[in-house]
């Protein structure tokens, strides 16, 4: 897998998914070499910038994208630089899979198929900053 890096800040508003799709699809282009991570790494964008818009609709400042490949892995931030602390990784509802789906409570399954889908998550909090970084490793 060759180096690579693209960012991309967008609105707080989740009209700005049409954009982060655009940058994934220029990130990954045509090259077979780390396809198997485009999925994971969409999927996962997708949940954790929707949940920095719905959950923190008092924040005023746009949150930033980055994406980068290097060493195997394709590593993926998300930053919210006007963010309460709040980590989605360890303060967010149970999923509730043990549960039928009629008796689940909405909330917690986005982060559940993030956690299960990535290698590795880190959450970080630092004067309002918060951000996500999510590694996929190409097998």
């Amino acid at each position: 897998m060759t180096e690579q890096s693209v960012s991309l800040t967008v609105p707080r508003h989740l009209d700005a998914l049409a954009a982060i799709t655009r940058l994934v699809d220029g990130f990954y282009g045509s090259g077979p070499e780390k396809g198997e991570t485009r999925y994971p790494i969409e999927l996962a964008l997708e949940e954790i910038f929707t949940n920095m818009v719905r959950h923190n609709s008092a924040g005023q400042s746009d949150i930033q994208i980055d994406l980068a490949a290097r060493d195997g892995e394709v590593i993926a931030k998300v930053t919210d630089f006007d963010a309460p602390r709040f980590d989605p990784l360890t303060e967010g509802p149970p999923p509730g899979i043990e549960r039928q789906l009629e008796q689940r409570v909405p909330g917690g399954l986005g982060i559940h198929l993030v956690k299960k889908m990535m290698d590795h998550i880190e959450y970080s909090h630092q004067n309002r900053t918060a951000t996500v970084t999510l590694r996929k490793r190409a097998t």
